[in-house]
């Protein structure tokens, strides 16, 4: 999907039910991503673990749609600058 497609689903989301219905929704995904992630440590090595990738799989999917509206509607660029300081600062510890 192209970024157009994606800002104009993301303007359409918001105008139908508001920033901070879109907020509360991001909120819940991020719960329920950290909640896949708390069953596949408990699950490792069980029967159980490669549905629970799976559901971890899913929430991330989930939670990255979820940012990409946020940065959407808070600012790519503010965003975008702001994560590349951060990446950067992590580089210079990890590769000087």
């Amino acid at each position: 999907m192209n970024n157009n497609n994606k800002e104009e689903i993301f303007k359409r989301a918001i105008a139908n039910w508001g920033i901070q219905s879109q907020i509360d929704m991001f909120i819940e995904e991020s719960s329920e991503l950290t909640k896949a992630f708390m069953k596949l440590r408990r699950a490792r090595g069980s029967e159980d673990e490669a549905r629970c990738l799976k559901d971890v799989v899913e929430e991330i999917a989930d939670v990255m749609n979820c940012i990409e509206q946020m940065r959407y509607y808070f600012g790519e660029t503010e965003v975008d600058l702001v994560r590349e300081k951060k990446l950067e600062r992590l580089k210079n510890i990890f590769i000087s």
